[in-house]
C-alpha cells in the first residue's frame, strides 16, 4: 500500500475531539482579531469598490450581468455586499456611489471569515482524514497563522473564498473516493460549483484535484498495479478503473459546470450581450480580437449565459502575456516562474524546515494533497495574468496540508511539537507584519523592508496605503499632500489630498514635475514605481527625476518626496 493511501486513523475520542474544537475557536478567535483590528488600518484595495458595486447591483436586479461582465463571479461579491444589502432594506437609503460603499466596507470584509473558517475547517478535516489528530491541527494552524492569508482573509475580495471553496471541495472528494453516489458524485459536484462561483480559475484547480486524488486513489488499491495474473487481466482491470475514474469525474465537473450556469443565469430577451461585450474590450491588436467578434456577430440572437461571457472575459486577460515585476526586475510580458518566486517569498520559512524535515522521509511525502499541490503549481507556470501570489492561494492551502499530512506520518511521536513551533513562530511573524499581511515577505528575501525591491501590485501595494499615509500627515505637521496613486480607495481624492493623472499630463522636464506637483509634498505608490515604467512617456520623465532625489519618507505602499522647498528635494548622496 503507497504511503499515500495509508489506513485511516482511528476514531478520535471524545477528549480528542474537545480539543480539537478548542483549538479551531483559538484558531477562529485569533484569526478574526487579527482581521477586524488589521481592517480598519488598510484602506480600500483596487477591487474592493468594483466588487462592492457589483455584489451590490446583482442583489438589486438579481442578475449577474455586472459582475460577470468583468470576469468576475458573481458569489464572494454577494456574500460580501449582504450587510450592504441589509442597510439598504432597513433604512430605504440606496448606495450609489463608490463613497457610500466604501463606508460600509468593514462590514463587508468581516463577511470573508466566514471563508476563512470554511477553509480553516477544510483543511483540519482533510489532515485529520488522511494523516491524524495532529495533521488536521497543524494543517489548520498553518492556515490561520499565515499573515499572507490573513492580509487577504481581512479584505472584501474573491481569493479566500476560491481557497475556501476548494479545499471544501478537496475534503468531499477525498471522504467520497469509495463511498456511493452521494458521497462520489453529488456532494464533490455541488462544491465544485461553489468553488466555479467564487472563481473560474477553480474549473481548473479542481480538474487538477479530482486527477490527483484519483490517480493515488486507485494505485493505492490495485487497480493501476503493474500486471500479476496475465496482460489481458491486467488490462481490463486499468480500463475499468480508468473508465469509472473519467466517468465520475466528468459527471462531477457537469454537476458543478450546470450550478455555475444556471446560478448566472442568462440575459432577457433584448437585454445585454455577453460576448459583444467582452469583444468591445479586447484591444484590436490583440490575437483573440476578430475571433471574439467573430463569436459576437455569430451568437449575438442567442441569450449566451453570463457565465460564458465571464469565461471568454478570462480566457483573454490570460492569453497573452502580461506585465509584471518580480525580483526587482520589470517584465513587460511577465516572467516564467513567477509564481513559484512568489511563494518562496511569501510563504513563511517554519513552512519549508517543516518540509525540509520531509526530506529524510521521503515516502511521507508521497500523499495526494503534495501531488495535487504540484499539478496545480504546475498549471500556475503557463499563467499569464501575473498579478499577485493570492491566484496562487489555493496552491499554498493544499501545500499547508500535504506538509501537515507529511509531518504527521514521518515523526508520529514529534509531530505536535514540530508543528506547533512551526505555528506558533509564525503567528509571532503575523503580529510582527501586523496590520500589512499584504506587504508580508519571509526573511530569505529580505522581510518587510525589501519587500517593495521585489515584488508590487497585490503583493505589495494594491492601493490600500492611504491610512497610512493620513497616518503620516498627521505625525509630521500635516503638510499638503499631492498623490501620484495606483488605486481607487475613494479617501484619496477627499480634502487633505488631491489625486494627479501624471500619466496624461506634458511631463518633459523637471519644471513641468514641480508645475504639476505645486508647493507640496508628493506620494508616489510603489505600483506606480516600479510596474511599467517605460510608459508613457510623462511618467518616464517624471520617474527619472525622482530617481535623483532623496526621499522625505516611506509608509508600507508609498515614497514621498518634497516639492515645498523652491530648490527641490536633496539629490541622493
Amino acid at each position: 500500500m503507497m504511503a499515500s493511501e495509508s489506513p485511516p486513523p482511528a476514531t478520535p475520542t471524545l477528549e480528542r475531539w474537545w480539543v480539537d474544537l478548542l483549538w479551531l475557536a483559538l484558531l477562529a478567535a485569533w484569526s478574526a482579531a487579527w482581521c477586524l483590528t488589521a481592517s480598519p488600518r488598510i484602506g480600500a484595495t483596487y477591487d474592493e469598490p468594483r466588487y462592492l458595486e457589483v455584489g451590490l447591483e446583482d442583489w438589486r436586479e438579481w442578475y449577474c450581468w455586472r459582475s460577470t461582465s468583468e470576469g468576475i463571479m458573481p458569489l464572494p461579491p454577494e456574500m460580501c455586499t449582504i450587510p450592504l444589502r441589509i442597510y439598504e432594506k432597513r433604512t430605504g437609503t440606496l448606495l450609489f456611489t463608490e463613497e457610500e460603499m466604501v463606508t460600509k466596507l468593514h462590514g463587508a470584509r468581516a463577511v470573508t471569515l466566514g471563508w476563512l473558517l470554511l477553509l480553516i475547517i477544510s483543511a483540519w478535516r482533510l489532515g485529520r482524514t488522511a494523516g491524524g489528530v495532529w495533521a488536521g491541527r497543524i494543517a489548520a494552524g498553518l492556515i490561520a497563522a499565515d499573515p499572507t492569508v490573513l492580509g487577504h482573509a481581512t479584505l472584501a475580495t474573491t481569493d479566500v473564498a476560491t481557497a475556501a471553496a476548494l479545499m471544501a471541495f478537496a475534503r468531499a472528494v477525498f471522504a467520497g473516493r469509495s463511498g456511493g453516489w452521494w458521497k462520489r458524485i453529488l456532494l464533490p459536484g455541488l462544491w465544485y460549483g461553489v468553488a466555479v462561483l467564487c472563481k473560474l480559475s477553480a474549473l481548473l484547480y479542481g480538474g487538477l484535484i479530482l486527477v490527483a486524488f484519483e490517480v493515488c486513489y486507485r494505485f493505492a488499491n490495485g487497480h493501476l498495479s503493474p500486471p500479476g495474473g496475465g496482460l489481458g487481466p491486467w488490462v481490463r482491470r486499468v480500463a475499468g478503473a480508468v473508465i469509472r475514474s473519467v466517468l465520475a469525474a466528468a459527471v462531477v465537473i457537469v454537476i458543478g459546470a450546470t450550478i455555475a450556469l444556471l446560478y448566472c443565469g442568462r440575459p432577457e430577451e433584448g437585454g445585454k450581450k455577453p460576448l459583444t461585450h467582452v469583444s468591445q474590450l479586447v484591444p484590436p491588436h490583440e490575437p483573440l480580437a476578430d475571433k471574439y467578434k467573430e463569436l459576437a456577430a455569430k451568437y449575438q440572437n442567442d441569450r449566451v449565459p453570463h457565465a460564458l461571457g465571464a469565461f471568454a472575459f478570462q480566457w483573454w486577460r490570460d492569453s497573452v502575456g502580461r506585465p509584471t515585476f518580480v525580483n526587482g526586475t520589470y517584465y513587460p510580458n511577465g516572467y516564467r516562474y513567477y509564481f513559484p518566486l512568489m511563494i518562496a517569498m511569501k510563504v513563511p520559512l517554519p513552512v519549508f524546515v517543516l518540509a525540509a524535515l520531509l526530506v529524510i522521509r521521503p515516502r511521507a511525502m508521497l500523499n495526494p494533497f503534495a501531488l495535487a499541490a504540484l499539478l496545480m503549481l504546475g498549471a500556475l507556470l503557463s499563467a499569464n495574468l501575473q498579478i499577485g501570489v493570492r491566484l496562487a492561494m489555493p496552491v499554498i492551502a493544499m501545500g499547508y496540508i500535504a506538509v501537515a499530512v507529511g509531518v504527521a506520518r514521518a515523526y508520529p511521536q514529534c509531530a505536535k511539537w514540530f508543528g506547533a513551533v512551526a505555528v506558533l513562530t509564525i503567528m509571532a511573524t503575523s503580529v510582527w507584519v501586523w496590520p500589512h499581511g499584504l506587504c508580508y515577505v519571509n526573511q530569505a528575501f529580505g522581510g518587510l523592508e525589501a519587500a517593495p525591491r521585489q515584488m508590487t501590485d497585490s503583493n505589495l501595494d494594491w492601493g490600500q496605503g492611504i491610512p497610512d499615509l493620513v497616518a503620516w500627515r498627521e505625525a509630521n505637521s500635516r503638510p499638503p499632500v499631492v498623490i501620484w496613486y495606483f488605486g481607487t480607495d475613494p479617501a484619496a481624492k477627499r480634502d487633505p489630498f488631491r489625486v494627479i493623472p501624471m500619466e496624461s499630463l506634458a511631463i518633459n522636464s523637471e519644471g513641468d514635475l514641480r508645475t504639476a506637483v505645486g508647493p507640496n509634498v508628493l506620494a508616489v505608490s510603489y505600483t506606480v514605481i516600479s510596474l511599467q515604467p517605460d510608459a508613457p512617456p510623462a511618467k518616464v520623465n517624471a520617474l527619472a527625476y525622482l530617481q535623483t532625489k532623496r526621499p522625505l519618507a516611506r509608509t508600507a505602499t508609498f515614497v514621498l518626496y518634497d516639492f515645498r522647498d523652491p530648490s527641490g528635494s536633496p539629490p541622493l548622496d
